[in-house]
């Protein structure tokens, strides 16, 4: 008789097994959906991501198309459904393979994403469509399935030779001429710019479509054939402002139009059925990062005619700004550095969404001439909103609010969705486009059914308090599996969201459930500046980054403390990215916490500016540090060295551009200087993200150890091992 074993909680070794959906296609009749799995591979301590293939009304399992160990992404059927063109970083195919075999500069050198397409109906391996040096970015489908629009970075010949010798065996210097010099996870930037290419299906041809200075991206092939939409920012400054217009271009770039009036920062377009009209997301004041990106339309008939697109830079501005003039006696430092470009003509475009106040978070889907789907943040939570061309909008999907929309897509009347929640994680759903709540979502697939029916995961619970301003400012509690009040009160730790303009929300995290499977209450507050509440909300913390934030994170332990669930004399804080800022603060601001965890966090915002990628959004929230370094001093964790004694342990990535490490380089001197108690952990290679399976597990158990070591839980799993310290 087979011994029924009870639900055991998380271990570290589950992460390995683990998948998410991360990408998503319907075919045209929306029977079959094409997602991406990605999931871990313990040998080689990396990522993959391989094609599946469902029926979506459920009648089979699914199918997996790929099965190198590649990253293969963007699935797209052709407009007839027979192909499923995708990217992917695979070696090249045999006959391209061969035609490269004299080619010494091609030697060696790692595959770039190209595109490759199977064959649905005949079968077999895909084929390689694409070989452009650069990679593709992004395609899209001509109505009549023989060609495809391509944007890829797009070297000039002089370009050309300067990639390769910085390279090349010998490394030479590299060259900055722009604003915005660096990016994480690129490192420092080049000047090449992106540009659309139209390729044939058939031969894999492929014509340049457009040229120039500025960048052409995210192009789609309108409906009826004559047109492909892009968007692309040309400013002349485009490191220097936040505008991105929507044009379009004739597909044998005989014609050229303007749709939006460079007031906008325009993204994700999306052709209405009968190509009239375009439906796009843009924030209304593009460069103030707090205010809310909404659902909005133009129509094709308010475009006006573009001469020559490649020489139209600068054009439709009185002026661009761009450059921080000095600053005049008496002037507000802030005012005189945000300096942007005026348009001379407002875009006629309709705000689909303004009646509600919340953000989009993805891009449009049209269900039909006059209704629209997409997803948008609400009160922590991602939800399917419903749009109508007349301006109607109100949320539709889900209304369990434990659950959450994290991609989705419709066609042929199908939407095709993946739900996430806290206990069962990720998995794929059917539902009517039309009216998603009409009908119980059909279950597609089960990626972690394995994992979740093996394992005692944590429920969510929501709880609200008085935040810093007086206003209600909400969490979600993950408590451990089996506790209860009655059990005694148990330890907590407070989990920072990175942003600040993001939020928590109910969906599966494998580092929360395994600190509520060790028994830990995990506290995520979506304090003011969390973007699902509102633009007042978000808003709230513009230019103020520190007190308010950790009021609310304050008032959130407290409120567990009223419960009567807290260990007041257990408590601990951590957070990566703006959650290591605000753990930063924290620690300089209170010693409630017994210890405080902080990931790539930063400590002094003068150090900074210029050396993170992020100088523009220090320059509109806090003006230039030249001209307003108070602001700066007083905002930066740093400010409260003297005070800090919680022991502190501090993480970062050697090659983190978003938040150097030299900040917690900074951070780690001042605290042992002090005497505070306090490690440094640098991941060599790392950038601004948890990139590889061993560096999540090795976060996991140092963090956990370090807790353990003032009060803590203690950690006993051996299932999964880290890296090893010095002794």
């Amino acid at each position: 008789m087979t011994e029924t074993r009870a639900p055991q909680p998380l271990r570290l070794a589950d992460y390995f097994a683990w998948n998410s959906i991360t990408d998503l296609a319907l075919s045209p009749n929306g029977r079959l959906a094409a997602y991406v799995q990605r999931g871990a591979r313990k040998s080689k301590n990396d990522h993959y991501a391989s094609l599946w293939l469902t029926e979506t009304d459920g009648s089979n399992p699914p199918h997996r198309l790929t099965r190198t160990l590649t990253q293969d992404n963007s699935p797209a059927f052709s407009p007839d459904g027979r192909y499923l063109a995708f990217l992917s970083t695979r070696e090249h195919e045999l006959e391209i393979a061969e035609a490269l075999a004299d080619d010494k500069d091609a030697k060696g050198k790692k595959p770039k994403s190209q595109i490759w397409l199977f064959d649905l109906a005949r079968g077999g391996e895909p084929r390689q469509v694409t070989n452009m040096p650069e990679g593709v970015a992004s395609f899209d489908w001509s109505p009549c399935g023989t060609r495809l629009v391509v944007a890829a970075r797009t070297p000039t010949e002089a370009q050309q030779k300067y990639l390769e010798a910085i390279r090349g065996d010998e490394r030479g210097p590299i060259q900055l001429r722009r604003m915005q010099h660096k990016r994480d996870g690129r490192g420092f930037l080049d000047e090449v710019k992106t540009h659309l290419h139209v390729v044939d299906v058939a031969t894999g041809t492929p014509t340049q479509l457009t040229d120039g200075p500025c960048d052409e991206t995210e192009p789609r092939w309108s409906p009826n054939g004559e047109w492909i939409a892009f968007s692309s920012n040309r400013t002349g400054m485009a490191d220097a402002n936040s505008r991105s217009d929507m044009w379009a271009i004739r597909p044998d770039g005989s014609e050229c139009r303007r749709l939006t009036f460079g007031d906008l920062a325009a993204y994700g377009a999306r052709w209405s059925p009968d190509s009239r009209s375009i439906a796009f997301v843009s924030s209304l004041v593009p460069e103030h990062a707090y205010k809310l990106r909404h659902l909005l339309l133009v129509d094709f008939a308010d475009s006006q005619p573009v001469a020559d697109l490649a020489a139209c830079v600068g054009e439709g501005w009185s002026e661009i700004g761009g450059l921080v003039p000095d600053l005049a006696p008496g002037a507000d430092p802030l005012e005189n550095a945000r300096r942007y470009p005026k348009p001379l003509r407002a875009t006629p475009y309709r705000v689909l969404t303004g009646s509600l106040d919340r953000i989009m978070m993805g891009t449009p889907m049209w269900v039909d001439a006059e209704t629209l789907l997409i997803r948008a943040g609400d009160r922590g939570q991602t939800r399917l909103l419903k749009a109508t061309t007349s301006g109607e909008a109100q949320f539709v999907y889900p209304a369990d609010q434990f659950q959450e929309v994290s991609v989705c897509t419709v066609a042929g009347g199908t939407l095709a969705v993946v739900l996430d929640s806290p206990q069962a994680g990720p998995d794929l759903y059917a539902l009517p486009a039309a009216d998603p709540a009409s009908a119980d979502p059909i279950r597609l697939t089960s990626i972690n059914g394995a994992i979740v029916a093996e394992r005692d995961l944590a429920r969510y619970e929501r709880i609200e308090f008085t935040g810093s301003y007086g206003d209600t400012v909400e969490a979600f509690v993950a408590v451990p599996p089996g506790w209860t009040p009655e059990a005694g009160k148990a330890p907590v730790v407070v989990s920072i969201h990175g942003g600040p303009m993001a939020y928590d929300a109910p969906r599966f995290n494998f580092t929360h459930q395994y600190w509520a499977g060790m028994g830990y209450l995990v506290l995520m507050v979506n304090y003011h500046g969390s973007i699902s509440y509102g633009e007042a909300f978000c808003e709230s913390i513009r230019g103020k980054w520190g007190p308010a934030e950790h009021g609310d994170l304050e008032a959130g332990v407290d409120a567990l403390i009223a419960r009567g669930w807290a260990d007041p004399d257990r408590c601990y804080v951590t957070g990566f990215s703006q959650g290591g800022i605000m753990t930063n603060w924290a620690v300089g601001h209170t010693d409630r916490f017994r210890a405080a965890a902080s990931e790539h966090g930063m400590w002094n915002y003068l150090m900074s500016y210029g050396t993170d990628d992020c100088h523009f959004w220090w320059q509109d929230d806090m003006g230039v540090p030249w001209q307003n370094p108070e602001l700066y001093q007083k905002l930066s964790p740093a400010s409260g060295v003297a005070n800090i004694k919680t022991p502190t342990l501090i993480m970062a990535g050697q090659e983190d551009w978003r938040c150097p490490l030299v900040e917690s380089e900074q951070m780690y001197i001042s605290l042992m200087k002090r005497g505070v108690p306090t490690q440094l952990i640098v991941y060599q290679g790392e950038w601004h993200a948890i990139s590889k399976p061993r560096r999540m597990i090795d976060r996991v158990r140092r963090i956990s150890n370090w807790f353990a070591q003032y009060g803590g839980l203690p950690l006993a799993d051996e299932t999964a091992e880290g890296y090893p310290d010095q002794e």
